[in-house]
């Protein structure tokens, strides 16, 4: 009731309140469309996340399936297949590496009960006398595996095992045969897992039929069966292979069947606790080749990480305050009007103090930006029309005025050298590929060369490209100053190395003993001395070739080589190296030698870098692995160790100057910070590139590429 009296006196307070109660209710419906309109986004890339992860599980299992059909293949374009017909046909695949999901490759013949002994003695006749068909006893039919690819390790445990024993297996090999296609097993357990854990199986069969049969209808099919050809999958291996990546934003299980029974589970990931609540969670239902799965999907913390939007919660914060604040200014401006008066003329003084002091501001910007000579420019991308300030002309040499509106005006005023260059970046920016942040030459009406960088910014209507906004400086003088650092390190450098030499030279001689005994304590000092020294060299070493490449003074001399030679020579050459480190360098059967145009010498440099990186690294006793491949037209040359890895910041910076993963290891073990930017800049300049893959814990592979050309 009080309530009521206050509002009918005040009707200044009541109607603040009904505008309040507007802008509150207004606030609140937006900041809920907002969190409405982020959750279908987020559930929009949930499900899109979930149409990947199934689109990965059937092109990996289509791509396993060709296998299966080039063995097919195989057989109706041969009379008989033997058993090393049969194992170099499979090999051609190399499974353990392109198809690590796949345990084994096989083929199992389908035996009446009257040719079973035959195939008995004809498999025992191929060399393996204690051979016989695996479980033992009368049956209808039988069927028996007498080729199993890789043919090695736990694979021998399949030799002689019939699958139609079985009633998972018989159930999917009866299948393929009736529905003549290609037939997924339920979940088994592989005869295989003999040893170590045990993983859920799956079994793909396709039937082969004998030649000039017919088998138009079940029964002339089971007439003309020959057998099966079939590959088994280890579920996690499989799952992994096919799955790399798919594990970052969703945890996941798949089961055998239609519904998520526990007894049927076949892979499962998660990377949360317990109690954690995924805001997504949906099911799906596969099928495989004639076997249904079924897929349990939801978010994990990560994806809630990069989804979860605060827009709603910041617009209702906002929303609030700016609501009580109109509020408030209303009942204000209403209920004291005079006071209003007052306030409005001490604004009016405020609002000129004010535009006094903004004015100042701006000449002072001015004036800032005429010093610095920091220009703006725009680029109109529909006209090609360009607008520049005042100090855009300054920096380019040209009288405020002059004529410069087109985008070709513009570029004629780059150096000739850098011309395409700038070109090229600018239509990148556009088309999104890149950032426009570069450098470059001009030449102004005098002749006299400046350097400028610029940074620029694509402005977009809609999705479409309308403008491009950017700013300019000059950077002649850091240029300038640069290029005295350069030749001061260089200089540095060689005046260094002279009596550094004579250093080195002189405490070897002492350490050899020529100069006489010494006492056991001047020895470990002296070696200390000559480790330094010898450490010391090689820094200086690495900045002239640093210097060099910068510089461009480094010569290369790049001609047609095969690698295969080169590769041998490097690890001779270094080979005493990794003896001293205790490690073994070991050359991974190579079946190609690729011609490509390097220099030879650059190239054994390249492979010093990283033989000697790869032995410091490694623990004792341990081997480092070099391969050679062709990826995509490319010769690879491949570095790999069994050490400690890169982390993750450290995988950002390993390329750069005077940059060490652990610089206190590297300092033990005598890195200078210098070699791996060297080898990139040496690798770039004869055409090639350089990377590198790593676990933390589990060693780094890194590895240079070099287009083929024969």
């Amino acid at each position: 009731m009080a309530v009521m009296t206050l509002l009918q006196k005040n009707k200044q307070l009541a109607w603040m309140l009904l505008l309040l109660s507007v802008l509150l209710l207004l606030t609140i419906f937006i900041s809920l469309t907002i969190r409405s309109q982020s959750m279908q986004y987020s559930e929009a890339a949930f499900e899109q996340e979930v149409d990947d992860l199934i689109q990965s599980i059937q092109l990996k299992m289509r791509d396993n399936e060709q296998i299966l059909v080039g063995v097919k293949g195989l057989y109706e374009a041969s009379q008989t297949v033997e058993r090393e017909e049969f194992h170099k046909y499979v090999s051609s695949f190399e499974l353990t590496e392109k198809y690590p999901g796949i345990q084994l490759i096989g083929f199992s013949q389908w035996l009446p009960p009257s040719q079973l002994e035959g195939a008995i003695k004809r498999v025992r006749a191929d060399g393996f006398p204690q051979f016989t068909i695996r479980p033992q006893g009368e049956r209808d039919n039988y069927t028996m595996i007498i080729y199993a690819e890789p043919f090695t390790g736990r694979n021998l445990a399949a030799f002689g095992f019939d699958m139609f024993s079985e009633p998972v297996r018989r159930k999917a090999m009866t299948t393929a045969v009736e529905t003549h296609q290609t037939t997924l097993s339920n979940k088994v357990t592989l005869v295989q897992e003999s040893q170590g854990a045990v993983q859920a199986g799956a079994l793909l069969y396709m039937p082969i039929y004998k030649k000039n049969m017919p088998t138009a209808t079940v029964s002339e099919r089971w007439n003309a069966l020959e057998g099966f050809v079939y590959a088994a999958f280890r579920m996690i291996d499989l799952m992994e292979s096919i799955l790399p990546q798919r594990s970052m934003y969703i945890n996941y299980v798949l089961y055998a069947g239609e519904s998520a029974n526990k007894t049927q589970e076949l892979y499962s990931y998660t990377s949360e606790q317990k109690n954690f609540l995924p805001d997504f969670t949906d099911t799906r239902q596969l099928n495989l080749f004639g076997q249904p799965w079924f897929l349990q999907v939801s978010n994990n913390s990560l994806f809630q990480k990069r989804h979860n939007s605060y827009t709603s919660l910041v617009v209702f914060v906002i929303g609030f305050f700016i609501s009580c604040l109109l509020c408030i200014i209303f009942y204000v401006l209403a209920s004291q009007r005079q006071r209003a008066l007052i306030m409005t003329k001490e604004m009016t003084a405020d609002v000129r103090e004010k535009h006094v002091e903004l004015k100042n501001n701006q000449q002072r910007l001015a004036l800032a930006l005429e010093s610095s000579l920091m220009g703006v420019w725009s680029l109109n991308l529909s006209d090609k029309h360009v607008q520049w300030d005042n100090s855009m002309y300054a920096l380019f040499g040209l009288i405020n005025g002059s004529e410069l509106s087109s985008y070709e005006s513009f570029l004629s005023l780059v150096h000739n050298d850098d011309r395409q260059r700038v070109f090229e970046e600018i239509a990148k920016a556009i088309e999104g590929k890149q950032g426009y942040d570069t450098e470059y030459r001009v030449v102004w009406p005098d002749h006299s060369i400046h350097y400028l960088a610029s940074r620029a910014k694509i402005i977009y209507e809609g999705s479409e490209a309308t403008s491009m906004i950017g700013t300019c400086w000059d950077i002649t003088e850091h240029k300038r100053l640069d290029r005295i650092k350069t030749e001061f390190v260089s200089t540095v450098s060689h005046e260094l190395r002279t009596p550094l030499t004579a250093i080195t030279g002189a405490l070897g001689v002492a350490l050899s003993g020529t100069m006489g005994e010494l006492s056991e304590k001047i020895k470990q000092l002296l070696d200390i001395a000559y480790k330094n020294s010898q450490r010391l060299t090689l820094l200086i070493n690495d900045l002239l070739d640093m210097d060099k490449l910068l510089a461009g003074k480094l010569e290369f001399h790049c001609e047609p080589q095969r690698l295969k030679s080169l590769i041998e020579r490097a690890l001779s050459e270094n080979k005493a190296y990794a003896d001293q480190m205790h490690v073994h360098f070991v050359m991974v059967p190579i079946d190609i030698n690729p011609k490509v145009n390097i220099e030879g010498g650059r190239f054994l440099q390249v492979m010093a870098n990283f033989l000697s990186n790869a032995a410091k690294f490694s623990k004792a006793d341990s081997n480092v692995f070099i391969s050679l491949n062709n990826i995509d037209g490319y010769a690879r040359v491949s570095v790999t160790d069994m050490g400690v890895g890169l982390s993750e910041d450290s995988k950002l910076h390993i390329f750069e100057k005077f940059y060490q993963a652990d610089a206190s290891d590297s300092r033990k073990k005598g890195g200078t910070g210098l070699g791996l930017a060297i080898t990139k800049e040496i690798v770039e300049r004869m055409n090639g590139r350089v990377g590198f893959t790593s676990v933390l814990g589990e060693g780094s592979t890194f590895y240079a590429e070099f287009p083929i050309i024969g």
